[in-house]
């Protein structure tokens, strides 16, 4: 695909989206987005990373990200690879919710990093609780010492999500940043 067919589909799959306006400026918005930004996953190997982004959770995606990237890298040198975060791709809606979906819909793997089910993590993880998106994501979280502190940051719908996960081999636990990295690592290996 090069890249103005890219960048049609992009502005096409916005169009799409409820209550999305595209005005000449947020076309031309669009366009600029996918020549400077969204072009590097499209035409990469991409990891999607989610999870929360508040201050203390945040330096754990960064670190994720970060290791996706070089350990692919280093695995796959004849392939582009590019890892990322919502925030890391310029926007292009004005809808976070939008943004996502066309994110999602591009990327190669999807990496959840789970510590809680608090924040706009949790709507993302059910909007990905479908076979188009399941076959391409993977949800690494968190497990506490007592089971009092695992049910407070896990509410029933998100614990749900994280045991189907578990049980099509999609979902790794940990609970240091160091586990996270070697749970991350293992699930991405080359075969």
């Amino acid at each position: 695909m090069n890249n103005d067919d890219a960048t049609r589909a992009v502005i096409d799959k916005l169009g799409e989206q409820p209550g999305e306006t595209l005005t000449p400026e947020r076309v031309e918005a669009i366009q600029t987005a996918m020549h400077e930004d969204l072009g590097r996953f499209i035409n990469n190997t991409s990891y999607f990373v989610l999870g929360s982004y508040d201050e203390e959770e945040r330096p754990r995606l960064e670190a994720v990200r970060d290791q996706l990237a070089i350990d692919a890298a280093a695995s796959n040198s004849d392939d582009g690879v590019d890892a990322f975060l919502m925030d890391d791709i310029l926007d292009i809606s004005e809808f976070f919710t939008s943004k996502f979906k066309l994110l999602v819909s591009y990327a190669d793997h999807i990496v959840g990093v789970y510590e809680h089910s608090q924040g706009g993590h949790a709507w993302e993880a059910g909007y990905i609780d479908q076979p188009t998106y399941r076959k391409r994501t993977r949800a690494f979280y968190r497990t506490y010492e007592t089971e009092e502190e695992q049910y407070a940051a896990y509410d029933g719908m998100f614990a749900h999500y994280l045991l189907s996960m578990e049980r099509v081999d999609r979902a790794y636990t940990w609970t240091t940043p160091k586990e996270l990295r070697d749970c991350v690592a293992d699930a991405y290996a080359p075969d």
